[in-house]
């Protein structure tokens, strides 16, 4: 398994690349702006250059992110609603 993992290539997200990364697994380094906790379901603004939401669907209460959390995003492109947003399947905090 190990070595099939060092073949996957997980591409930089840029939001200024509409559309281009749908349905692409991609990595987003970014400040968190602002969280909202909805239960099972935290939506996350995250800003590179522009704001990017990115939603975590998560029972894990390990996870503390504040405003001004430099963080890394990887998770997958999707669109909703004319928007694109990521859909974390793993976030950490990076200094």
């Amino acid at each position: 398994m190990y070595f099939i993992s060092t073949k996957i290539e997980i591409k930089d997200y840029k939001p200024t690349k509409l559309n281009e990364n749908v349905g692409e697994d991609v990595r987003l380094i970014g400040t968190v702006t602002k969280i909202s906790d909805r239960g099972d379901v935290i939506f996350i603004e995250v800003n590179q250059q522009n704001p990017v939401t990115v939603v975590l669907f998560s029972d894990d209460d390990n996870l503390r992110l504040n405003n001004g959390d430099n963080v890394e995003v990887f998770g997958e492109v999707q669109e909703y609603k004319g928007k694109n947003e990521i859909i974390a399947q793993k976030i950490r905090v990076v200094k």
